[in-house]
């Protein structure tokens, strides 16, 4: 009798078609993860991104309506409203403080308002206190943006930018205030800064 041939797959070219099988789904899954990892990173420094332009638009906008008292003035509750800027250094880092006082951007009067910053397993955090009224009791305290490398808040004095500023001494709002974060993109430090014009006067 006449047996009918039948072809079949060799052990070799079985061993050859799964070598080649798991090199490519190895390249796919190589591909998926690079780009799942690159995707990640994006929408992180994006986050970062946009929490560092907006806090400093927010501080922008409370620089330009902030108040002191008149000098002439003698009122113990009118003496507490004024704008100081400080220069501290933790680890080498600029990490300048800010207080003042200004009308809320979320239109709730006049606010009692503190920038600074804490430091935590070496990692640098912008914070922010804020009080309702120049004696307000409700006072809460909020996380800016997180893992920054400095916070810098100068004035122009006589051409030159300085760190360091008081209205109780000086009797008088800057008339240029810079605000500045600068924070990590994958190694490379990034800076961002703003300017401000403080418009609306010196009188409570």
């Amino acid at each position: 009798m006449k047996q009918t041939g039948q072809s079949a797959f060799t052990l070799i070219e079985v061993l050859i078609s799964l070598t080649l099988l798991t090199i490519v789904l190895g390249a796919i899954y190589s591909s998926f993860f690079s780009v799942q990892r690159a995707l990640e990173r994006f929408d992180s420094i994006s986050l970062k991104y946009h929490e560092a332009r907006t806090s400093l638009d927010i501080m922008r906008r409370e620089i330009e309506s902030a108040l002191i008292k008149n000098p002439s003035i003698e009122d113990e509750e009118k003496a507490k409203a004024g704008f100081i800027i400080k220069d501290r250094d933790i680890f080498g880092k600029n990490t300048s403080s800010l207080d003042l006082t200004a009308f809320s951007f979320r239109g709730n009067g006049l606010n009692s308002i503190s920038y600074y910053v804490t430091e935590n397993d070496g990692e640098l955090t912008l914070m922010k206190r804020e009080a309702p009224g120049v004696t307000g009791p409700k006072e809460f305290t909020v996380d800016i943006i997180e893992n920054i490398k400095s916070f810098t808040v100068e004035t122009l004095f006589n051409n030159k930018w300085v760190k360091t500023w008081d209205a109780a001494e000086t009797g008088k709002l800057p008339e240029v205030v810079r605000v500045s974060i600068e924070f990590d993109d994958n190694g490379k430090t990034v800076k961002l800064a703003e300017y401000a014009k403080p418009r609306i006067g010196t009188e409570l």
